[in-house]
């Protein structure tokens, strides 16, 4: 067997077992070892610093995270670097979309190609866009890095199928092991330092997770974990963004520990997406001041679609159920990119957009192949390359002006 021809199995496969998958969960009673977890390790401060996370949809005061303080960061290092008045301001999010995130580094690896990629002063990632956030920060020197890491990696030496009786012991239905020694061997100490040098800058790189236990989203400044600059820090962010990408029910949930030198707890996190597809700022920033007088820039890149595509749908449990969790997932990152949109509105700020349009040509049989992450990594590509891909207002939004 090839290796296209597997991972093209791998993945036909697990489609068809996802609604199986999902009974199992419902019904399965299998033995799981306790956890040591308490609700008040959303209170403190992981690795005895603070600043370290903050929460999605809660008032800043649950961690006394001043965000107003950390964005004066940006414009007190662009004085200092600059020696005089700050530039212009620019952020970048980047959402999920597992094997999609080709899309996202064919856009960042043209753009450096036309010239005009800005420094970021802010970059935030969910799920596969936590992964792409991690280069996208570090600048146009991990452009190869990125490419080679969406075009030349089989989905077999990332992934494999675990068994049905595993399935029906509690396993998930992919053996990640693979997927996490990667992220571990491009995460690693060297890298982690680097972080830590932009964070000095006043730059900030936001990954988000989703907590289970508190059903929240958790907003992690990898930068000042970085900062850190323990083996614990280390494996905390690799950590971290592998839990940003742990599909529920397909990958393994993750285990991060929160200790602050006091106090220890086992905190269940899991692909961020599960919260938001793609996030700028938390939700309780909305109406907060927001480098008031700046010149700012919002890019946001969605790893999917964002448009209807028609397709008849077999009336089997299994075709009804992906293609409405198809269709909630693609609904859910219109309401996020609109949240983004209205918030650049509100404060003054320009907004760009860039998704997967209906004109690529979504081949089911090529999914998940690395033919089909080559394709797209090249549509995203030539479409910078080409400066067709930046759109003003979200496509739900056009008709309305």
């Amino acid at each position: 067997m090839t290796k296209q021809t597997f991972s093209v199995y791998i993945f036909n496969a697990l489609r068809k077992l996802v609604m199986f998958i999902i009974v199992l969960v419902l019904v399965a009673c299998s033995g799981h070892s306790a956890r040591h977890a308490s609700q008040h390790s959303e209170l403190m401060s992981p690795l005895a610093t603070s600043g370290i996370r903050y929460w999605d949809g809660e008032s800043k005061e649950i961690t006394g995270h001043d965000l107003a303080s950390e964005y004066q960061q940006i414009i007190s290092s662009r004085q200092s670097r600059k020696r005089g008045l700050p530039d212009d301001v620019y952020h970048l999010a980047l959402s999920g979309g597992g094997i999609n995130g080709a899309f996202s580094a064919g856009v960042l690896n043209a753009w450096t190609v036309n010239g005009n990629r800005p420094e970021f002063d802010l970059v935030t990632g969910v799920s596969t866009g936590a992964i792409v956030s991690i280069f996208a920060y570090l600048g146009s020197d991990y452009d190869q890095t990125l490419k080679n890491y969406y075009t030349n990696t089989s989905m077999s030496s990332l992934f494999e199928l675990n068994s049905v009786l595993s399935m029906l012991g509690g396993k998930p239905a992919l053996n990640t092991k693979g997927f996490e020694e990667k992220v571990r061997s491009y995460v690693n100490t060297e890298t982690v330092a680097k972080l830590a040098n932009e964070r000095s800058k006043g730059r900030l790189l936001i990954i988000g997770t989703t907590n289970l236990d508190n059903e929240k989203m958790s907003m992690w400044d990898i930068g000042k974990i970085a900062q850190v600059g323990t083996q614990q820090s280390v494996e905390m962010i690799q950590n971290i963004i592998i839990a940003s990408s742990s599909v529920p029910g397909a990958f393994p949930a993750q285990t991060i520990i929160v200790d602050d030198g006091k106090q220890r707890y086992e905190e269940l996190h899991v692909d961020g997406g599960v919260s938001r597809q793609v996030f700028l700022a938390p939700q309780w920033a909305y109406h907060s001041p927001y480098l008031a007088g700046l010149p700012q820039h919002v890019y946001v890149i969605r790893n999917g679609v964002l448009k209807p595509n028609y397709q008849i749908i077999e009336n089997s449990l299994t075709e009804i159920g992906l293609r409405s969790i198809s269709t909630m997932i693609r609904n859910q990152g219109i309401g996020d990119v609109e949240h983004i949109y209205h918030f650049s509105q509100r404060h003054k700020m320009s907004f760009h957009l860039a998704y997967i349009d209906n004109d690529f040509p979504l081949i089911s049989e090529e999914a998940f192949t690395k033919e089909y992450m080559t394709s797209l990594y090249y549509y995203g590509y030539q479409n910078m390359l080409a400066k067709q891909l930046w759109e003003t207002v979200p496509p739900s939004l056009q008709l309305a002006h």
